[in-house]
């Protein structure tokens, strides 16, 4: 013990104030680095999450220009396929005729699944306005089949169901309007966001 006190008295001055500004300065240096990575780090974590905003941003927006095309095309394809029947109740056409225009439409490519599926999982806002676009749908479907069970029958007047029909037709088509004006403020909506964000 005596040994290592001689030897640090023998130390000079000069080098106990050089070991001390080192060490010193490689405090220094090392509290600037943690402090210049942690601003790094910070402004790394804010970059990301704007990125990923921007791409979840872009992914709703592609989902909803996605459910705006798909719901499009099945909602028109349920309107045109109607409208036949509505000839043959007003007594222009024969049912059979009826069929084969509709036939001859061919397949348009809509998917309600698909309409559901993007509802479901981004747009749970839109399911209760398309529930009423699918509770006039059934209205419409219900009159038709009526019509059709009375026209296999032998009974082609449809006079009865004329009026019916017509009225449930055009609750379909304002509920299918309703649909898409709910999934254009939607959008609208989303860019307001965006562009204030």
């Amino acid at each position: 013990m005596q040994e290592i006190l001689s030897l640090i008295t023998k130390i000079p001055s000069a080098a106990w104030v050089a070991l001390f500004t080192a060490l010193l300065t490689s405090s220094l240096t090392l509290m600037g680095i943690r402090y210049t990575n942690k601003s790094h780090n910070e402004r790394l974590n804010i970059q990301l999450t704007h990125e990923r905003k921007l791409k979840q941003d872009e992914l709703l927006r592609d989902r909803l220009e996605e459910l705006y095309v798909e719901s499009r095309k099945y909602m028109n394809h349920m309107i045109t396929h109607f409208l036949p029947y509505l000839k043959v109740m007003q007594g222009e056409l024969t049912y059979n005729e009826a069929l084969d225009l509709n036939i001859a439409k061919g397949n348009i490519t809509h998917n309600p699944d698909r309409v559901h599926l993007i509802m479901d999982m981004y747009f749970p806002e839109l399911r209760e306005s398309f529930r009423i676009v699918e509770k006039r749908l059934d209205i419409v479907n219900d009159i038709n089949d009526g019509y059709k069970h009375q026209y296999k029958q032998g009974d082609y007047s449809g006079h009865k169901w004329l009026p019916l029909f017509q009225k449930a037709l055009k609750e379909l088509g304002d509920s299918t309007s309703n649909f898409e004006k709910h999934v254009s403020s939607i959008a609208k909506n989303a860019r307001h966001i965006n562009q204030h964000s």
